[in-house]
Formats: structure tokens, C-alpha cells, sequence
């Protein structure tokens, strides 16, 4: 199994400056070109640092009990945590637009797609390291499904197996996420609603990587996009009106779909069964679904609750 990282940081450095570039072109209509320039500099100078730095402290944190202090520099692919640098990115921007005079709501929703585009191109350079990005292998990959849903890992000059290519499939829902977000360009919550539906995807999407920063049985980044994304439900509950039951209908709905995630993910581990039987993953994995189905839906419905409010509008 080769890792290929050369070709891993070539691909993000890419995606890094097209993102800016494409940044650039955008807002420099609303700033005017010098402000602009400085702007995206900034953004790219930053969005490396602190994305690194941000990535690196959160899987840390998220592993405090294995971490040894003489690791602390290290930047092994495997011990960086991926939405941590999500977050570092999205601290560039606002410390960014602030140094250059700019209002940082402004500037983040502005970035919104083009940040979307990013956690793309993050995922897919996947590509490079081997199993770190996939899913578990099943033997019928080889004979029906093939990338980007599946892709091949040559052990050696004699075996082979495929995997479930995840880090394809995240990628995609983050393209999803980017062009859903250049449809909503006047949206005062931009950037909110578009790591949400980045978010919201990689609950399941966790679930099915194989390697995946864990707390015995907790799979720490799908927890906190769940958690996110039970925020932004909490979120325009309180906005809309905290005190009527419908505002709540969505947080709600997020809380039983957690329920159900919790038990589709012991039933995925055998210890729920139906009458002694193991429940096929397949039925367990449909279920799921239907329930981050259920809460997107939800979510655009607490949303348009909020945008219809007088308060939101004045």
C-alpha cells in the first residue's frame, strides 16, 4: 500500500489557492480589487497556519489520553483532526476580514462556498493516503461497484482488496453543500447553513470510516456534527420563539434521530439483534438516512421559520 504524500499536499496547496483565487474574483465587486487582494492573501497566509495549528490542537484534545508530549509538532496525516481545520480556516477568515477592516459576517458568508469547495478537496486528496479515508471492505465490491464508489488497494504486486471509497462520498456532499450554497448568496446565515449540510452528511459517513478518531465506542467527529448541527436546530428554535412547541419540532427531531443513530450503531456492532438474528447493515444504514432526510428537512423548515419572523427582517 503506497502513501503518496506528495501528491497529497500538492492537492490541497491547489485547492488552497483556487479556493482563494476564486474568493478573490468574487468579493473583489463588492470591496474593490486592493481590498480584496489583501484580503485573500490574508485568508491563504492564515488558512494554512491556523488550519494546520487548529487541526493539530483539536486532535489533541480529542485524544488527550494517548497523546505524549514529545509528539506535540508532529504532523502525521493520521494525527490531525479533519473539522478542526475546518475550524482553523474559518478563524483565518474572520481574523482576517477584522485586520482588513472588513465585517467578518460579511466576509464569512461570502467564503461560505468557496470554504465548501476546500473540505472538498480535502476529502478527495484522500486519494493519497491509502485505506486512511475508506470504508470497511466487502467482497462483492469486486464484482459490482467500482470508484468513486469503491476503490482499490494493492497490498502488494499480488493482492489487492476494494473499500468503500468514503472520502469520496464526503467530498461530494461537500460539493452538494457548495452548490447549495452559491443559491444562497443573500442569506443572512450563509455560512452556518453550509457547514450544516457539510456537517449533517458526515454523521453517517463517519460511521463508515474505517479509521476514525474514537472514545472506545464513540466516534468523536461524527459526535461533533451531530452536535453541531443539533445547535443550529436549538438555534432557530430560540430565534423563532422559544416559548411555542413548534419552534422546538426540529431540535426534537434531531434528539430522536440521535436515538436512532445511537441504536443503529450497537446494532451495527451485534450487541441489538432481532430474535437472535444480526439485523443487515444495509436495513441499519436506510434507516439512518431516512433520519438525516428527516432532520434536512427539518432544518429548512425551522429555517424559513426565522426568515419569516419580523424580528429576523428588521
Amino acid at each position: 500500500m503506497d502513501i503518496n504524500l506528495t501528491g497529497y499536499l500538492l492537492m490541497m496547496a491547489g485547492g488552497a489557492l483556487l479556493c482563494v483565487l476564486w474568493f478573490f474574483a468574487a468579493f473583489r465587486r463588492q470591496a474593490g480589487t486592493p481590498k480584496a487582494a489583501a484580503l485573500s492573501g490574508l485568508i491563504l497566509l492564515l488558512g494554512i497556519v491556523l488550519g494546520i495549528i487548529c487541526a493539530r490542537v483539536s486532535w489533541i484534545l480529542m485524544r488527550f489520553n494517548a497523546f505524549q508530549a514529545r509528539d506535540l509538532f508532529s504532523l502525521r496525516y493520521d494525527e490531525l483532526s479533519y473539522f478542526g481545520g475546518v475550524a482553523g480556516v474559518i478563524l483565518a477568515v474572520w481574523i482576517s476580514a477584522k485586520i482588513t477592516g472588513q465585517s467578518g459576517r460579511t466576509v464569512l458568508n461570502a467564503f461560505a462556498p468557496m470554504g465548501a469547495l476546500m473540505a472538498a478537496v480535502a476529502r478527495f486528496a484522500e486519494v493519497f493516503l491509502g485505506e486512511y479515508g475508506v470504508g470497511y471492505m466487502e467482497e462483492w465490491f469486486e464484482k459490482g461497484l467500482f470508484f468513486p464508489v469503491t476503490i482499490g488497494i494493492a497490498w502488494d504486486e499480488y493482492e489487492s482488496e476494494y473499500y468503500l471509497a468514503v472520502f469520496m462520498l464526503s467530498g461530494i456532499f461537500c460539493l452538494i453543500a457548495m452548490v447549495v450554497s452559491l443559491f444562497r448568496s443573500g442569506e443572512h446565515n450563509r455560512l452556518t447553513r453550509t457547514l450544516f449540510y457539510i456537517c449533517l452528511p458526515q454523521i453517517l459517513l463517519e460511521s463508515l470510516r474505517m479509521m476514525s478518531i474514537n472514545w472506545l465506542f464513540v466516534r468523536v467527529e461524527m459526535l461533533l456534527c451531530f452536535l453541531f448541527c443539533e445547535a443550529v436546530l436549538v438555534f432557530y428554535a430560540v430565534k423563532a420563539n422559544p416559548k411555542k412547541l413548534r419552534s422546538w419540532i426540529p431540535a426534537i427531531t434531531g434528539l430522536l434521530v440521535c436515538g436512532i443513530v445511537i441504536v443503529g450503531e450497537f446494532t451495527l456492532d451485534g450487541k441489538i439483534t432481532l430474535g437472535g438474528q444480526y439485523i443487515s447493515k444495509w436495513i441499519v444504514y436506510g434507516v439512518e438516512i431516512a433520519g438525516l432526510a428527516a432532520i434536512a428537512f427539518m432544518e429548512n423548515k425551522g429555517y424559513q421559520r426565522i426568515a419569516a419572523a419580523p424580528i429576523h427582517n428588521s
